[in-house]
């Protein structure tokens, strides 16, 4: 299926938050760098996904820093204490050298915008997003980039690596497009944190949730050309 057919099914289905699993499967179809799933080696992440937990961490639901066979035995025992999640053991990213958010919405004002800041702890600690009409093109988010104190963070501190902006700006761009294409299905997309390497090594989405428009919603909508 397409991503928007996948889009159509799961809401026909009833579904309301789509899964870190299912909406990093979707969002691996329109280019968005994913981990690499069941890894032969390394260290990995083990997660249980289920749209009724959204935040896995605060409900025992994530696992880091495992062997792969470690990986797969703390998978099935969290899928045997929370039934009908969807298991997922993945690479854990080691070369990041900053931690990014993007996420996009329909404002009840502006219509389809996105937001782009430093994520992961720091979404907490620094409220540093920026927010442009979507889509934006590359322009655009080079320069959500450029702009307010998170700038200052792909830019290398302390001596630190400077990130893989150019990746992070295409990045922005199309999640950006990818919603306002869908918004009349979709009511949000957050991919946090962005895993972003140094600079000329791309960015992993290390997790993502979507939300879907309610059917009756969508009905009323048209599709956005």
């Amino acid at each position: 299926m397409t991503p928007r057919e996948r889009l159509e099914h799961w809401q026909r289905a009833g579904r309301e938050v789509v899964h870190e699993a299912d909406a990093k499967d979707l969002l691996g179809q329109i280019g968005v760098p994913v981990p690499e799933r069941d890894p032969a080696g390394g260290r990995c992440v083990a997660k249980l996904c289920h749209d009724a937990f959204p935040h896995k961490s605060d409900h025992g639901l994530v696992r880091l820093g495992l062997s792969p066979e470690a990986a797969r035995q703390a998978a099935a025992e969290m899928a045997e204490r929370v039934p009908g999640g969807t298991p997922l053991i993945e690479a854990m990213e080691e070369e990041a050298v900053a931690e990014w958010i993007i996420g996009c919405k329909r404002d009840a004002t502006f219509g389809p915008i996105v937001l782009a800041g430093p994520g992961g702890i720091l979404v907490e600690l620094i409220d540093a997003a920026e927010i442009r009409l979507a889509p934006a093109d590359l322009r655009t988010a080079g320069a959500m980039l450029n702009s307010g104190p998170g700038a200052r963070l792909l830019k290398g501190l302390r001596g630190g690596k400077p990130a893989d902006r150019e990746a992070l700006a295409d990045l922005i761009s199309r999640v950006s497009v990818f919603f306002a294409e869908n918004a009349d299905l979709i009511s949000e997309i957050e991919i946090n944190p962005v895993m972003v390497r140094a600079d000329n090594k791309g960015l992993i989405a290390a997790d993502a949730l979507i939300v879907l428009a309610p059917a009756a919603t969508a009905a009323g909508q048209e599709r956005p050309e």
